[in-house]
């Protein structure tokens, strides 16, 4: 499939969305006691963000941003 449209394109938009959807597995990879309390998904941005709110076995909060960039089909052989 060309990409005929980017930022965002389609296939990055999809993309974020399943990234979105395995927080359950993520947080199970995470050491006890850490835990995903929040995700934000910004679909619509040049390049598509899921931003996770975390919360750590001490009670501390944190953000990790996912940051989805699909690069042009011309530079990937």
């Amino acid at each position: 499939m060309r990409t005929k449209h980017y930022n965002p394109s389609k296939l990055e938009i999809n993309f974020a969305k399943a990234i979105k959807d395995l927080a359950p597995q993520l947080e199970a990879q995470m050491e006890e006691g850490d835990r995903v309390i929040n995700i934000e998904s910004i679909h619509d941005a040049d390049n598509p963000l899921v931003i996770y709110k975390l919360e750590d076995k001490e009670g501390d909060r944190h953000e990790v941003v996912v940051q989805i960039i699909q690069r042009p089909d011309t530079i990937v052989k």
